[in-house]
């Protein structure tokens, strides 16, 4: 019997380059999907509802915006992120298993007793690197231009296409471990072509986020 495919992808301007991710998850017949503006009460008590109500077998996957102890919604029209889910809900993921597309969600997940696959920080938008250079750190990312940034994150939406194509997300350690092999063919194919501006830096990038990104499955 195939799992269930539960994705929440909260409304987000700032995460739309995952919309790909989305739509191939939604060409697996096992789909179950949650796309909408949860700073909408009824939106996220949806979510919660189908979290909760979701079988053992079933694999969530959560691509947006998130940290060592939250993985947020939408944005209120105030520019402030809804916090859709935060260390009161990780009992959730104990029983299944997870993916989470987002900042810091390695962390996050630890906390709980399920099987996942986790990231360290992903820089996936360039409004991030100007406010890391303002309040944190001067020379973040100082070769960095916008088009560097969506080269990224365009790159990597590209791996995640093709693991999913590829494993049908039958099982955690399928789609980490054929993540992790085109991630490491793109970092390749940078480094092999010297073509897109900045390449090596890219390569770097790619390089730190298969160091962060974490795979714990269950014994």
């Amino acid at each position: 019997m195939k799992s269930n495919i539960i994705c929440i992808y909260p409304e987000d301007e700032t995460t739309s380059f995952l919309l790909p991710v989305y739509e191939c998850l939604s060409n697996l017949p096992n789909f179950v999907g949650y796309r909408n503006n949860t700073t909408q009460p009824d939106c996220t008590r949806l979510i919660i509802d189908a979290l909760t109500r979701a079988d053992s077998s079933s694999i969530v996957v959560f691509l947006g915006h998130g940290a060592s102890n939250k993985l947020y919604g939408s944005v209120y029209p105030d520019g402030t992120k809804h916090i859709l889910l935060d260390d009161s809900h990780i009992e959730f993921f104990s029983k299944f298993n997870t993916i989470c597309v987002s900042c810091r969600s390695a962390e996050y997940l630890k906390k709980c007793r399920g099987a996942f696959v986790g990231f360290g920080d992903i820089t996936s938008d360039f409004s991030e690197v100007i406010a890391t250079r303002q309040y944190e750190d001067a020379d973040f990312l100082e070769w960095a231009s916008e088009g560097d940034i969506h080269m990224f994150r365009n790159l990597l939406v590209e791996a995640l296409v093709k693991t999913i194509n590829y494993t049908k997300c039958s099982d955690l350690s399928s789609i980490y471990r054929i993540t992790e092999l085109y991630i490491n063919k793109t970092i390749a194919q940078l480094l092999l072509d010297k073509e897109i501006p900045n390449y090596r830096h890219i390569a770097n990038m790619f390089y730190n986020l298969l160091d962060d990104m974490v795979c714990v499955l269950n014994n």
